[in-house]
């Protein structure tokens, strides 16, 4: 009889929580909730499988934040869905309200695509994905002040660990791909400082005192100042590192070998030493940085006989990479390349070919280039990637979720409390 009082106690403790988590192995990692134009029918979001084995959505469910309903997903091919119900290990899965448009939206797209039903709200909205048994696996509470607002980006989980989320640094997002989300903050540690106290002093004090004893008593009283006590500094506010991938030359006048060249521009707040980081291209090939630095506002070249990557003219990508394994800026072009011209950075996620080459200076475009479409992304397919500008959720709006989450938790303990004492009055 007390164990099954303590189970009831328990489930209506995880209850009152409002969330009952199985082992996270499905998390909810991009949500595109708030498109240009029109939303209805392009809204979408990804999942991922985290764990190393496959995971089989068959009677799985997502809830939108719309009502109560928790809606089916669509076994593909249904409603123009494609691949299956089941993710491999350390795989995607897209959940989209229209099937049929997201690939029209994203021609090319090879992954599993569920169609589903979806209404994503434009302010905030709440998003879950639930089990074949009615557990919800994750549960996402994302809002506008996160980003992605109608620019066409869409918000990506930091990573898999992290419940964290910010605008992509893609322009659609990268549906099917490793997250590059635009934000990345270097928290220096504060060094610790001790408080000053005065040395301990000893100082005896004899006071004989007349006991009615055969022996007299000597007493000592000791004098000893507090143990030094250690503190930490000033709180340090975080400092914002925004590296770019600038400029670059694929396909020079004269020797590709000679005069290829990558440049990298410092927007931030602060001098970056570029030690332990990395540029990497399409086929893995990876420059180890030593201690190069780039002051704010400053420019680094670095030549093709330095790097020994070769930049392809017909298609590359090129990744600069934190001492922490993350994405910072990525570009990726195809089509081919023009012989002469640089790929530059125009503005947010427009990248232009250009003949006014600018080694080391702001980047500079003739009026042909400034004219009409961006000529970067009609004629090689551009892919980019934006200033990193997406400020993270704030501190008051997680504390202000972790309020509710504890409240909800003592409501649930004191019910659970209540239960227990009607139980035991009157339950034999």
């Amino acid at each position: 009889m007390k164990k099954e009082i303590l189970t009831i106690s328990l489930l209506i403790i995880l209850s009152a929580s409002g969330k009952v988590f199985a082992a996270g192995t499905i998390i909810i990692n991009e949500i595109m909730y708030d498109l240009p134009g029109t939303d209805d029918k392009h809204e979408w979001i990804e999942i991922k499988n985290t764990s190393s084995a496959p995971v089989d959505l068959t009677d799985w469910k997502f809830f939108d934040g719309d009502g109560t309903t928790n809606h089916g997903l669509n076994e593909p091919p249904k409603n123009g869905g494609q691949g299956s119900l089941v993710i491999p290990a350390n795989g995607y899965a897209i959940l989209s309200g229209d099937a049929v448009t997201f690939l029209s939206d994203h021609s090319g797209f090879g992954g599993i695509l569920i169609d589903t039903v979806m209404s994503l709200g434009n302010t905030s909205d709440v998003l879950r994905i639930i089990n074949n048994e009615g557990v919800i696996i994750d549960e996402v509470l994302y809002s506008k002040e996160m980003g992605a607002v109608g620019d066409g980006y869409d918000l990506e989980r930091v990573n898999d660990y992290s419940n964290q989320f910010c605008a992509s640094q893609y322009l659609g997002g990268s549906a099917g791909l490793a997250n590059v989300p635009n934000c990345f903050v270097a928290t220096p540690t504060p060094e610790p400082t001790i408080e000053s106290t005065p040395t301990p002093t000893l100082i005896p004090t004899v006071n004989p005192t007349i006991i009615p004893t055969s022996t007299p008593s000597l007493t000592k009283t000791l004098n000893v100042s507090p143990t030094p006590l250690l503190t930490s500094g000033p709180t340090v506010a975080p400092t914002i590192i925004s590296l770019n991938i600038n400029e670059f030359v694929p396909n020079p006048d004269g020797s590709d070998e000679e005069n290829e060249w990558i440049e990298i521009y410092n927007a931030g707040e602060t001098e970056v030493n570029l030690s332990g980081w990395k540029l990497r291209d399409a086929s893995e090939k990876e420059y180890n940085f030593k201690d190069e630095k780039i002051a704010v506002g400053g420019y680094l070249v670095l030549n093709r006989p330095q790097t020994k990557i070769t930049i392809n003219n017909d298609a590359e990508t090129l990744s600069l990479i934190s001492p922490k394994g993350d994405v910072v800026s990525q570009i990726q072009y195809s089509g081919g390349s023009k012989e002469g011209y640089s790929f530059a950075r125009y503005a947010k996620n427009d990248w232009r070919w250009t003949n006014l080459i600018t080694l080391g200076k702001v980047n500079e475009f003739s009026q042909e280039n400034k004219k009409g479409a961006v000529l970067g992304e009609s004629e090689s397919n551009i892919s980019p990637s934006p200033f990193p500008s997406t400020t993270p959720l704030s501190g008051e709006e997680t504390s202000s979720f972790q309020k509710i989450i504890f409240i909800a938790l003592g409501v649930g303990f004191v019910f659970s409390i209540a239960v227990l004492i009607f139980m035991k009055r009157f339950i034999p």
